[in-house]
């Protein structure tokens, strides 16, 4: 048994660290073949922890089968999911311009690849429970990301053509055909300028920034010495600058917000300006951040950045807008149950503006994940999906209510966890690329987090609780 706790830990901890190698493609890389889909580490070691997880169970009960009663959470994520499939009537009431062969072989592997995001989602609900389990999952989310940032690190030094070496190694990293490989040089002024933007191993610098949004946050549940917290969170803040994502740069600052007022409401405003870990952590960001400036040799790029998001003729903007027009006129076509899980793409061309035609890739997406889910599963799609995030949210009110005022280790977790989903969750406005398990985790530990001011209510009695 101890064999097998051993293992079981051993397999989600290399998850945890591989959760933002998305752009690595396990089947190509072993069978040098392109199979239409990505499988990425993650999901391996995920998959692996699970089986672990069920032959220890079955040693532990000799295979006798145990009652098993949902609690709110799980109950609503059923509902989400019978969303999901009921969605499959719009193949019918709202028919692609394709071979229903096709357009049925496409719902179904998007209806694979939910549940196993869904997969992240109840894991860490389930296993993440006691500040032993919770230091553990942060500091192994910190390390990932501190790796990301070593990899950056390469990345720059290799953008003027230095480390000839790196164009291999890149070439594994970027080996997902179902992950975009995104522009390595910055996008200003309807001009490619020579500024690098680092991307990490996820393949794209939006991506990368969303996956940081959920690690920062969780650098203040590591316990880890002050000055070694300060050096992280600068660290990896820096990293979310260079990747000049201004999605993320938005969420963060929402999440830094959110992050804030829950942390008055928690009792301890009046505590904020005199916390010395507040105090360190913010000078390492100030010196890093002028680091950086200088460094760039143009501090203005920032701004030129930031205004950027206002242009009417830059593409990066037109591509969003015409893919959320084209969104919005695919719910029309179905309100109530959508097109169809995964079925935006067949109808893409005919219902964006001409011009939109130009602004996509292969497989267009609707670049706002909660309007994707709109016009794929219609009004009782995402009724669902509030329906979830409303019970996590009522249960989430609840736990912090019995630690307010308390000045612990316990509020500053429920905070960074919060701040970490909203963050990771708000920037979901400007991409749709689902099939990020962080994102997934993310909702899972909100989850799990309702657990820490001692209500169990979310885990279903008995039957969700290991």
């Amino acid at each position: 048994m101890k064999f097998l706790d051993r293992l079981l830990r051993c397999c989600y901890a290399a998850a945890l660290l591989t959760l933002p190698w998305a752009g690595v493609g396990v089947l190509r890389l072993a069978t040098g073949r392109d199979w239409g889909g990505g499988l990425q580490p993650s999901w391996v070691f995920m998959g692996l922890a699970m089986a672990v997880a069920a032959a220890r169970w079955a040693a532990r009960r000799g295979g006798r089968p145990a009652a098993f009663r949902p609690g709110p959470v799980p109950t609503a994520g059923l509902v989400v999911m019978a969303a999901v499939l009921v969605s499959a009537l719009g193949l019918v009431l709202a028919p692609a311009p394709v071979p229903w062969q096709d357009a049925a072989a496409r719902f179904l592997k998007q209806a694979v690849q939910l549940l196993i995001m869904l997969g992240f989602t109840l894991w860490a609900a389930w296993w993440t429970r006691g500040e032993e389990r919770w230091i553990w999952t942060a500091r192994l989310i910190v390390t990932g990301a501190l790796l990301q940032a070593c990899y950056g690190g390469l990345q720059l030094a290799a953008h003027d053509g230095g480390l000839g070496w790196f164009a291999g190694l890149d070439r594994i990293f970027t080996s997902n055909p179902s992950i975009l490989s995104g522009s390595g040089d910055l996008y200003i002024d309807n001009a490619m300028q020579d500024v690098a933007r680092l991307r990490g191993t996820v393949c794209e610098p939006l991506y990368l920034g969303n996956y940081l949004l959920l690690a920062i946050p969780m650098v203040w549940v590591t316990r880890w010495p002050r000055w070694q917290e300060a050096l992280a969170t600068g660290v990896l803040l820096v990293l979310l600058m260079l990747t000049w994502s201004r999605g993320a740069w938005l969420a963060a600052a929402g999440a830094a917000v959110v992050a804030g007022v829950l942390w008055a409401r928690c009792g301890l405003g009046g505590r904020w300006l005199v916390s010395g870990r507040l105090l360190v952590q913010g000078l390492g960001l100030v010196l890093l951040l002028g680091l950086v400036l200088f460094l760039l040799g143009d501090p203005g790029l920032v701004w030129r950045r930031l205004l950027q998001s206002f242009s009417s003729r830059d593409w990066s903007n037109l591509t969003r807008l015409y893919s959320m027009q084209a969104g919005w006129r695919a719910f029309l076509l179905s309100p109530v149950v959508g097109i169809g899980w995964g079925q935006f793409g067949w109808h893409f061309p005919a219902l964006v503006d001409p011009l939109g035609l130009q602004s996509q890739f292969t497989w267009p997406v609707v670049n706002n994940f909660y309007l994707e889910v709109l016009s794929e599963t219609g009004v009782l799609g995402l009724s669902a999906l509030v329906m979830l995030l409303v019970r996590i949210g009522r249960e989430l009110k609840a736990s912090v209510a019995s630690e307010r005022g308390r000045d612990s280790w316990r509020v500053r977790l429920v905070v960074a966890v919060v701040a970490a989903f909203v963050g990771v969750w708000l920037q979901l406005l400007t991409f749709s690329q689902y099939n990020l398990p962080h994102i997934w985790l993310a909702l899972g530990l909100l989850i799990a987090a309702t657990r820490v001011g001692g209500a169990h209510r979310l885990s279903g009695a008995e039957g969700f609780r290991p």
